[in-house]
């Protein structure tokens, strides 16, 4: 069978799972999204962070539940003014589970509005990796519509197991980025859900080319290196790469709060950086001011400074970089796939030492870090 890539081999599965996914249904699932006026997305974690780098400069309002102009403290009290503003509006939620605790208590707000005042204004459209959950069951309603993505579908018991599995659930998410990042590209451009799978392939491909590219290189090899070793990273951007960064500590920090060691998101709570640190950051034009300014100074203190970049630029001349020619409304979904082997290949390095992670601690500390 013909691999994409060559390194990271679940991002094999991660096409077949979008590609698998019903068109049938999808159709109603997408005409909610193409007619809707406003989106309101809805997830907690990555599935957070897979929503709303896929939904990046969309062509819609995007209205979020934890932005400080939603119109209401609740989604019961938003709604009545949503409604007054659009003709439509769309619940977009994304939950693996379909039991996660913000999404299903907002479903359950939105549900009661519409059922209370027979509202035609809103639909409430899911993506799922279990039908039968909470969430997925608003499938049932006329006002409902979802879609069901498979996840990795085993539990990896072996380091080896984890760049064929992912770790936790990085399939579901990478997946559910994936088809959002596809139907923001065909509701831009005009098009029919059909639209959303045609090409698919040779995205993958590309994405798979770039997470080879990336994995192969003497960078990637000292990222790993300096991730294994007793540090603190700090993962940064801003905008939309801060939610790309966002997305990359949640994952590593399954890996490096297992050994002791912390991940932080740059900002006001991460802490000045030390000798041995690790620096990552995100920009496509790496010429972003502050991530500039952060650059300085973790190297002033002796930290690592690693990058991810969309050109040649400042920040890829001052950094140990990796250039990732790619147009702007691509790079940050890109770039979520290719940090994605990072913890997989800490988890392999750190097993390669004699060191083996049993899933149970890093799903431990999952819980408590979503």
């Amino acid at each position: 069978m013909y691999m994409m890539c060559r390194n990271v081999p679940y991002l094999e599965r991660v096409y077949r799972n979008v590609d698998a996914i019903r068109k049938r249904e999808f159709k109603t699932f997408y005409d909610h999204l193409y007619s809707a006026d406003c989106i309101i997305p809805v997830g907690e974690g990555r599935s957070q962070c897979a929503l709303y780098i896929g939904l990046g400069r969309i062509n819609k309002d995007v209205k979020m539940p934890d932005s400080i102009d939603f119109p209401g403290k609740n989604m019961f009290e938003a709604a009545k003014v949503l409604e007054k503003k659009y003709k439509r509006i769309s619940l977009l939620v994304n939950s693996g589970s379909g039991e996660t605790t913000t999404p299903k208590r907002i479903v359950r707000e939105l549900s009661a509005y519409i059922e209370q005042t027979d509202s035609k204004k809103f639909t409430i459209d899911a993506i799922v990796s279990n039908p039968d959950s909470a969430i997925g069951r608003v499938g049932e309603k006329e006002y409902g519509a979802i879609i069901e993505l498979r996840g990795r579908g085993r539990e990896p018991k072996t380091a080896e197991e984890y760049m064929k599995h992912g770790i936790m659930n990085d399939i579901y998410e990478l997946g559910s980025l994936m088809l959002i990042h596809r139907i923001k590209q065909a509701v831009n451009s005009g098009k029919s859900y059909r639209d959303v799978f045609r090409g698919i392939q040779n995205e993958f491909r590309r994405i798979s080319k770039f997470v080879d590219d990336f994995v192969d290189s003497d960078i990637y090899d000292n990222l790993v290196e300096a991730m294994e070793r007793r540090s603190h990273v700090i993962v940064g951007g801003l905008g939309m790469a801060k939610i790309v960064a966002l997305m990359t500590v949640i994952r590593l920090q399954h890996v490096k709060r297992s050994i002791g060691d912390e991940v932080y998101l740059s900002g006001p709570l991460a802490p000045r950086p030390r000798a041995g640190d690790v620096l990552l950051l995100i920009s496509w034009s790496g010429e972003t001011e502050p991530l500039l300014s952060w650059c300085k100074e973790a190297k002033d203190f002796g930290a690592e400074v690693y990058s991810i970049v969309g050109r040649e630029s400042t920040l890829s001349e001052k950094t140990n970089s990796f250039v990732m020619d790619c147009e702007v409304e691509n790079f940050y979904c890109y770039a979520a796939f290719v940090l994605s082997p990072l913890p997989l290949s800490v988890v392999e390095r750190l097993a390669s030492r004699g060191l083996r992670l049993p899933e149970y601690i890093i799903g431990w500390y999952h819980s408590v870090t979503q």
